[in-house]
C-alpha cells in the first residue's frame, strides 16, 4: 500500500492544493524535474563555460551539457503516454543518447542512460529507486571515459550517487514508499563537496583556480532537480547557442532519386511496437536508407521515400506520430558526383569545418564538410545523421577539434553507415590528414595512411584569452594572445601574430618543409607583410597562406616534414 507521502502526492501537495511539492514521482512529475534542470543549466551554462580550465573563447562545457539535457529533455516530453516514472526517464535518457554534443555532454548522456537501466516498470520513483538510479549514473559514466580521472564530473556523479544510496539505506524498512527529496539534498550536499575539492584533485585546476566545469554542471542539474520537486521559480531558458549541423556540398550535385529524407517519431497506442517488424515493413523499393532505432513504446524512425505523405499515413495505423521532419533531398546537399572529387559510390569523407576559407580547403581535397560550431559542438546523433546522409557504406570523419571525439565515437553506433574516425583535433590536422586519402583504396589503408598523416604534423592555434587563468604555469591575463600547440597551452603574446611566430618556433618550423597558415575572420589582412615576416623568421621554409576564415581563433598553421 502507498505511504501517506504518496497518496497526497497523487494530489500534488499534501495541504490539498494542486502542484509542487511532489513527493513521488511519476511521469509528469518526472518530466516537470527535468525541465527545471533545463532551465537552471541553461541559466548558468555561460558561468559555467567561464571556469574551464583553459580561458580559450570557446571553452564550452556548460553550453555543451545544456544543449545535450535540452535534446535529453525534448524526446521525453515528446513520450506522451509514458506516464510511468521509469518510461519518461528512459525516454529523456535515449534523447539524450542523439543529442549528447562535446565530451561533456557525452558523459552527461551515458550517466542518464545509467539512471535509466533498470526502472522501466516502475510507476512511481521514490527515494530508494531515486538513490539507485544516481548511484548508476557514475559507473556508467566511468565506464564511457577510456582514461577516468578524479577531480572531474565523474567524481562529483560518484559522490553523489554514494551518498544517496547511504541516505536510502537509512530509511526504516516499512514497504512504504519514501519522499524524494530528503535523499536528493544529501546527494546535492556531497556533490557540491566533491565539487569544491576537485581544485584540489586535479593540477591543472589547481593551477587555473577554478573547479572542475563538468562537476559544476552536475550540481546545476541536481539543484534544478531539487526546484523542479519543490515547484521553485526557475530562469527562463535562453535561445539555443548553437547552430544544427548541416552537410555542406559543391554547387554541382544531382538528386540521389530517393525523395524526401522523412523522420518522426511513432508511439505506441493500443498494441506494443515491433521494432524489428517495423524496420522490416519500412524497407520496401520504395523506401531506402531506413533506420528504426527504439523500443517497443517508442521509436525513432528516418526513411528516404518518394512519398513521404504516404508512408506517415501508414505509419499512423501503427501509433501516434510526432516530431515530424520532411526534406527534399533534391533541394539539399548531395554527396559529390563530379570527377575529381573524393566521393565513390562506397566511400566518402566527412570533414568537421569552420570558416569559409576551410570549408573550401577541405572541399578541394574531397571531403564533404559539416559545421563544426562554436561554443555549442555538434551532437552525436547529427554527426550521425550528416554521415548517413552521404548515402555511401563507409564515412571516414574527421572530427576536427579535440571536444567533438567523443560525439563522433557515440556516432558510430548510430549510424547506419559505418563510420570509421581519424582523430583530428585540430582543423590544420584534419587538412594535413586529407592529403593523404585515396578516394579509390580500400578504407582500412585510407584511415591508417590518413591517421599516419596526422601524427606527422604539428599545429598551432592562436585566439585570446577570454579569462585570467594560470593554466600550464602559464599566466594568462584576459585579453591576452595565446599559442596553443596540439591543442595545448604553451606561451602568451602581445598580438596574435606575435603568438604565431611563438608557436611556430615552438613547434619546429625552423627545421619544417612546409609551414601553411591559415589567418581567421579577424586576423590582419595585410599577407604580404605577413609572408615577409615568415620568411624572415623562418629562412629556406616554404610558406604557403591559405585563408581559413576561422572564427575565435586568429591564425591556425599546421607545421610539415
Amino acid at each position: 500500500m502507498a505511504s501517506q507521502a504518496s497518496q497526497a502526492d497523487s494530489a500534488g501537495r499534501d495541504d490539498g492544493e494542486q502542484g509542487p511539492p511532489f513527493h513521488l514521482l511519476r511521469g509528469a512529475e518526472i518530466q516537470a524535474v527535468f525541465e527545471a534542470a533545463v532551465a537552471h543549466l541553461d541559466a548558468a551554462a555561460s558561468a559555467i563555460d567561464a571556469i574551464n580550465v583553459y580561458p580559450v573563447p570557446d571553452g564550452d562545457t556548460g553550453s555543451n551539457m545544456s544543449a545535450t539535457l535540452r535534446e535529453a529533455v525534448s524526446a521525453g516530453a515528446a513520450a506522451t503516454d509514458a506516464t510511468g516514472a521509469g518510461a519518461r526517464i528512459k525516454a529523456v535518457a535515449r534523447g539524450a543518447l542523439y543529442g549528447a554534443r562535446g565530451n561533456s555532454g557525452v558523459i552527461l548522456s551515458q550517466a542518464l542512460r545509467g539512471f535509466s537501466e533498470g526502472t522501466e516498470n516502475e510507476d512511481v520513483m521514490d527515494a530508494r529507486i531515486l538513490a539507485e538510479g544516481l548511484h548508476r549514473t557514475a559507473k556508467r559514466a566511468y565506464s564511457a571515459v577510456a582514461e577516468p580521472k578524479e577531480g572531474t564530473m565523474l567524481s562529483v556523479l560518484r559522490a553523489a550517487g554514494d551518498a544517496a544510496m547511504e541516505a536510502a539505506g537509512d530509511l526504516p524498512d516499512n514497504g512504504n514508499e519514501h519522499p524524494c527529496l530528503p535523499v536528493l539534498q544529501t546527494a546535492i550536499g556531497a556533490a557540491e563537496a566533491a565539487e569544491a575539492e576537485t581544485i584540489n584533485q586535479l593540477p591543472q585546476l589547481r593551477e587555473a583556480g577554478v573547479t572542475d566545469s563538468g562537476g559544476e554542471g552536475i550540481c546545476t542539474i541536481l539543484r534544478g532537480f531539487r526546484a523542479g520537486i519543490l515547484g521553485e521559480p526557475v530562469p527562463e531558458t535562453p535561445p539555443d547557442l548553437g547552430r544544427p549541423i548541416q552537410s555542406q556540398a559543391s554547387d554541382d550535385h544531382d538528386d540521389d532519386g530517393y525523395g524526401f529524407c522523412t523522420e518522426f517519431l511513432l508511439e505506441r497506442e493500443s498494441i506494443d511496437i515491433d521494432v524489428d517488424v517495423l524496420r522490416s515493413r519500412l524497407q520496401t523499393d520504395q523506401s531506402k536508407s531506413v533506420v528504426v532505432v527504439g523500443d517497443e513504446q517508442l521509436a525513432r524512425i528516418h526513411v528516404h521515400t518518394e512519398d513521404p505523405d504516404g508512408l506517415l499515413d501508414e505509419a499512423r495505423q501503427w501509433g501516434k506520430v510526432s516530431r515530424v521532419k520532411v526534406d527534399d533531398m533534391s533541394e539539399q546537399a548531395g554527396r559529390f558526383r563530379t570527377s575529381g572529387t573524393g566521393a565513390t559510390d562506397k566511400l566518402a569523407v566527412l570533414a568537421l569545418s569552420r570558416g569559409a576559407g576551410f570549408d573550401d580547403v577541405f572541399k578541394s581535397l574531397g571531403a564533404m564538410v559539416a559545421d563544426l560550431g562554436e561554443t555549442v559542438k555538434p551532437a552525436a546523433g547529427d554527426l550521425a545523421r550528416a554521415a548517413d546522409e552521404l548515402r555511401v557504406p563507409d564515412v571516414i570523419m574527421l572530427p576536427n577539434h579535440k571536444n567533438v571525439l567523443m560525439s563522433a565515437e557515440q556516432a558510430v553506433e548510430l549510424a547506419t553507415a559505418t563510420i570509421h574516425i581519424v582523430p583530428s583535433t585540430t582543423l590544420a590536422g584534419g587538412v594535413a590528414a586529407l592529403v593523404a586519402y585515396e578516394p579509390h583504396s580500400p578504407v582500412r589503408e585510407n584511415v591508417e595512411a590518413m591517421t599516419e598523416a596526422l601524427e606527422s604534423v604539428r599545429a598551432v592555434e592562436v585566439t585570446i584569452a577570454a579569462a585570467a587563468r594560470t593554466t600550464e604555469g602559464i599566466e594568462v591575463r584576459k585579453g591576452d594572445a595565446l599559442v596553443l600547440l596540439d591543442t595545448k597551452l604553451t606561451g602568451t603574446a602581445e598580438t596574435q601574430e606575435d603568438a604565431l611566430i611563438e608557436g611556430l618556433r615552438q613547434g619546429g618550423a625552423a627545421e619544417a618543409e612546409i609551414v601553411t597558415i591559415y589567418p581567421g575572420a579577424d586576423a590582419d589582412d595585410d599577407v604580404a607583410r605577413l609572408e615577409e615576416r615568415l620568411a624572415e623568421e623562418f629562412p629556406g621554409v616554404e610558406i604557403e597562406v591559405v585563408r581559413g576564415d576561422q572564427s575565435l581563433y586568429g591564425y591556425v598553421a599546421s607545421i610539415e616534414g
